[in-house]
């Protein structure tokens, strides 16, 4: 039977483990839930059952960890239980952060520091835990140990639970990148049938708390562009005899940030415009040389991606960005003439845009070795002196195009990490049908037995869901082959993402304040009904 004092202290312990996304402490987390999956008596009478996997190249040496239910060897039909085991750090909390990662102090004591209303209503009532990760997502794992230990003892199941609980959600989804070709080697290897993926996060919703939970499928997603301009580099008193790079970026900049044409429809939902992340030339100092490089990403919000049309797109808008500049030039070079009265000598630049692959097979023909293994060195050199993956995307386009023959400007297209695929449910689907049917059936049951109101609702926010299920029918490698990074310091699975295709939803438990110092999570909810639900939603799942 589902122990709710046992699955609260499990919480518990669960959220004592500093796990903070992007440190060596995320393995904190790994070697709770071991600890915990190991006091069960099935996976004492079976240890080999629960496992931890390295993922390979991670320079934190981060693991997944789980264990294998099986709970009918006759049956191959398979559900998987997920979630991520990090969270963000806990800077807000202030002078409360000793105690951020302790559940009973911290909602002892989170009324000591200001919160708002809505909070201390909340905390003044009873019904609510705080700390760091108790939402975000430790209670999803409680869940999923406490579910593996009440099936181990009561069975009932004609199927069997794999759960896996992965890292790096919080920075660029390392785990669940690592975790899909994972699932697709522990499938082939016991021919097993995954009929649902539940994803144990918090639900979430864009309107105001009215008591309704969720259930939700379907993600949005996110890719980020990233156009590298190669200009004429001149001296300052000779503007007109060179191309400043940083014109063609600002022009891109103009023309993407904000811009409705990249905005996309579905299902009643409309996303965000463009968002303009970073402008920059790479002059390491003053000189009153112009710049020859500049470089310019964005953050499109996806749920409906057409991966060819965006590179068409994007590529469009650079070949007009490089036209509209030279337009300009040519407007003050005939103002400059009439003030003189004589032209400048001056430097006329061929609009010329290509995409990262293009550039990148130029480069790779001049390299006489493995040219592969020397950028992953080469990458490998940039990421020690600055971690972040987006600047040496910059730092490394600009490697390739020295290291390609034809110098001159240009403006360069590319896709850089992280990219989240966008994931619209298939309807003609059996599993997915199946999947559809139980949210009903289980809606329906919490209604009767519980009295609480759900709904569903597309598009969870950017998540692991994301991995999931590649749309059918769409030219992802149009965008694939221009993801800078790939095998190098970014490990993205295009042919394991292609191959796993598992209907995946949100079943989520009730939280408040994500992320911030007020994350807390209601007791009655999480720790009696939603348990229950589960019960309902895999029995049917399973019949």
């Amino acid at each position: 039977m589902i122990d709710k004092k046992r699955m609260y202290d499990r919480l518990v312990r669960l959220v004592s483990a500093p796990s903070i996304s992007g440190t060596a402490d995320e393995m904190s987390a790994v070697y709770k839930i071991e600890e915990l999956l190991r006091e069960i008596p099935y996976f004492q009478q079976n240890p080999d059952a629960v496992f931890r996997s390295k993922i390979e190249g991670d320079p934190l040496d981060r693991e997944l960890v789980g264990a294998y239910l099986e709970l009918d060897p006759t049956c191959k039909d398979t559900i998987i239980l997920t979630g991520h085991y990090d969270v963000v750090d806990v800077d807000e909390y202030g002078e409360l952060q000793n105690i951020a990662f302790d559940v009973e102090k911290i909602t002892e004591r989170i009324g000591d520091i200001h919160i708002d209303d809505k909070t201390r209503a909340d905390l003044e009532s009873g019904e609510w835990i705080f700390g760091r990760g108790t939402a975000d997502m430790k209670i999803g794992h409680a869940l999923c140990i406490e579910l593996l230990d009440h099936y181990s003892q009561e069975g009932g199941l004609k199927g069997n639970l794999l759960y896996v609980a992965v890292c790096g959600e919080e920075t660029n989804s390392e785990g669940m990148l690592a975790a899909v070709p994972f699932f697709n080697e522990f499938a082939k290897a016991r021919d097993l049938k995954y009929k649902v993926m539940l994803l144990t996060e918090c639900f979430m919703v864009d309107k105001e708390d009215d008591g309704t939970k969720y259930i939700q499928y379907g993600g949005a997603g996110k890719v980020m562009p990233l156009f590298f301009c190669v200009g004429q580099t001149t001296h300052g008193e000779e503007p007109f005899l060179g191309l400043d790079a940083s014109l063609l970026a600002g022009e891109i900049y103009k023309r993407m940030h904000l811009n409705p044409a990249f905005c996309q429809q579905n299902h009643g939902v409309t996303t965000a415009p463009p968002a303009g992340l970073k402008l920059q030339d790479l002059k390491l100092n003053y000189s009153l040389s112009s710049a020859l490089y500049a470089a310019s990403y964005f953050n499109i919000a996806t749920i409906k991606l057409q991966p060819e049309e965006l590179m068409k797109q994007l590529v469009e808008v650079a070949q007009e960005s490089f036209e509209a500049v030279n337009a300009q030039i040519d407007e003050y070079i005939d103002g400059f003439t009439k003030f003189a009265g004589k032209p400048p000598v001056a430097f006329k630049a061929e609009p010329c845009v290509k995409t990262f692959r293009e550039v990148y097979d130029a480069a790779a023909k001049n390299y006489e070795g493995d040219f592969d293994e020397y950028l992953k060195g080469y990458a490998a050199d940039l990421m020690k002196v600055n971690p972040e993956m987006q600047d040496t995307c910059v730092k490394l386009m600009k490697r390739i195009y020295e290291m390609q023959d034809e110098k001159k400007p240009m403006i360069i297209v590319s896709i850089i990490p992280p990219y989240y695929p966008d994931v619209n449910i298939n309807t003609e689907d059996a599993d997915t049908k199946k999947m559809l049917e139980c949210i009903d059936e289980v809606m329906k049951y919490a209604g009767e037995k519980h009295g609480v109101k759900m709904d569903t609702a597309e598009y969870y926010g950017i998540s692991d869901l994301c991995y999931t299920w590649l749309a059918d029918g769409m030219n992802f490698d149009a965008l694939f082959n221009n993801l800078i990074g790939v095998n190098m310091f970014y490990n993205f699975p295009t042919e394991s993402l292609k191959e796993f295709k598992v209907p995946t939803l949100v079943l989520g438990a009730y939280g408040k304040d994500l992320h911030k110092y007020t994350e807390r999570l209601h007791k009655q909810y999480n720790f009696e009904i939603l348990p229950d639900l589960y019960l309902k939603y895999i029995a049917d799942i399973l019949k």
